[in-house]
């Protein structure tokens, strides 16, 4: 055992005395020369840098410029799609490579005359009451234009739109875009 301890120690040594055999013999000159290099050095990296960067820009504009172009071409197919949609009356069609869609959104309404919709308002019951604030209900508003066929005043009723969106299928993933 005491053999492996000194073959172990032995190694250790001869370890210490490579590392002390690399070391550069140092003085000022060799110093000056040294920090030479690792200015050469790093102006090479700033090179490096600086190639790499106008590389990324390059492929950068490339991407914004191809996919404006692709993104122009989808959005005219869709263009197309829609109006072709909506002229035949249905709301879905299924389709080997997708479904297309006609769906109606949600009617909305904007309150243009405070005053004037909260006297009629609060008799109609389209206002709700939250301690120490009155505001208009706009949910319940939607509602009784779409019972009652009357706009009460100061309210503007703004209609939802019919949107199409499209589903396509693919092998990797469904997208819905609309």
């Amino acid at each position: 055992m005491e053999e492996r301890i000194d073959f172990i120690e032995e190694l250790l040594q001869q370890a210490e005395q490579a590392d002390e055999a690399r070391k550069i013999e140092m003085h000022t000159l060799r110093a000056d020369q040294i920090l030479a290099a690792i200015a050469k050095l790093e102006e090479s990296m700033y090179d490096v840098n600086q190639l790499c960067d106008n590389e990324l820009k390059l492929i950068e504009e490339y991407r914004s410029s191809e996919l404006a172009r692709l993104d122009k071409q989808r959005s005219w197919f869709v263009f197309n799609l829609d109006g072709f949609m909506r002229s035949t009356g249905e709301k879905t069609l299924r389709l080997p490579h997708g479904i297309l869609k006609l769906r109606k959104g949600r009617d909305k309404v904007a309150i243009t005359a405070l005053d004037q919709f909260l006297a009629v308002g609060s008799k109609l019951g389209l206002v709700r009451t939250v301690p120490e604030e009155i505001a208009p209900d706009l949910q319940a508003i939607v509602n009784h234009i779409r019972n009652t066929k009357e706009i009460p005043a100061g309210v503007e009723f703004i209609s939802g739109d019919t949107k199409f969106s499209y589903t396509t299928t693919s092998k990797e993933k469904s997208d819905e875009r609309e």
